[in-house]
């Protein structure tokens, strides 16, 4: 039996840890959050003292604050949550007996966009506190010295989704179901996407597989642009598709003037992540599709 503790375990991708790993023979969920989470016990804390009394084997750190276009947080924000809060928790896993640290980074940390497969041996060059603030905790995680027995591993992700996220997938979702045409296809942009199940699968394997420690981009097989999108969640709701080809630059000026450029960005943009390192690193494939995990999704935000 294997004890894991998961900061941050209420928001969205922590609950959805705690789901996938319930009734798990082999692996037993501890929580570290703000918030009361059912179903986990929770640590009052996670100094090196707590890890080692509760016999913690993996800490799984999500804690943190995430991209948020709202402008809700200051610059100072993010550095003091994402640096120096990974930063402590680094410190007292290093000083305790717990054997993996997975910190779940982001591809903000490496790159906002990618016209081609962005892989590991690529320049970090982050355009946002976000992302700069994640480099940060990830070159503290690696300046380290790991002693024999510990493994370390910095997971940057692409856009998680599934039950319960909120987000440009859940609005391109309702924008679909209003039945509007969609005006972007004149766009031809590639974007990654990960299921939250793919994602799971592959913290599961990381904690209970010998893996060498570093940094893994993570991300579904394959690519879709913004039309094949619409297209895709038109057929997961028995909505006909109606695309229109209105030109870039005019939808591009029309979303500067209303507020809504980084939206329409986030829709439109290229962000290919490629996903060959963590691949052949578990020596598996990814038990869901791109397509599969995307429906899935979609389905969910029906209630189904």
């Amino acid at each position: 039996m294997k004890n894991v503790l998961v900061t941050g375990v209420s928001g969205f991708v922590g609950t959805n840890l705690v789901s996938y790993f319930k009734g798990h023979k082999e692996i037993a969920v501890f929580g570290h959050s703000r918030n009361e989470v059912v179903d986990v016990k929770q640590l009052t804390d996670w100094s090196a003292s707590t890890l080692n009394r509760s016999k913690i084997d993996v800490v799984i750190h999500l804690a943190g604050i995430a991209h948020d276009l709202s402008n809700q947080y200051k610059p100072e924000d993010y550095y003091q949550v994402n640096y120096q809060g990974t930063k402590k928790v680094v410190d007292e896993v290093l000083k305790s007996d717990t054997s993996k640290f997975i910190y779940i980074s982001s591809i903000k940390a490496a790159c906002d966009t990618s016209s081609i497969p962005a892989d590991e041996t690529m320049k970090p060059n982050p355009v946002t506190d976000y992302g700069k603030s994640k480099l940060k905790a990830e070159e503290y995680i690696q300046s380290k010295a790991w002693a024999q027995g510990k493994s370390f591993y910095i997971l940057r992700p692409g856009m998680i989704h599934g039950r319960g996220n909120k987000g440009n997938l859940n609005l391109l979702y309702r924008f679909v179901k209003s039945g509007t045409p969609f005006p972007f296809g004149a766009f031809r942009n590639q974007r990654s996407f990960l299921s939250i199940d793919n994602f799971c699968f592959v913290v599961q394997s990381l904690i209970e597989k010998e893996i060498t420690s570093g940094v893994y981009h993570i991300a579904d097989d394959g690519f879709l642009s913004t039309v094949e999108l619409y297209r895709l969640i038109s057929e997961a709701t028995g909505k006909k598709p109606s695309v229109w080809n209105v030109p870039a630059k005019l939808i591009e000026g029309l979303a500067a003037l209303v507020g809504k450029k980084s939206m329409i960005s986030k829709l439109t943009e290229d962000m290919m992540i490629s996903n060959k390192k963590i691949g052949d690193a578990l020596r598996s494939s990814l038990p869901m599709s791109l397509k599969q995990g995307l429906e899935k999704t979609i389905r969910s935000f029906d209630g189904n």
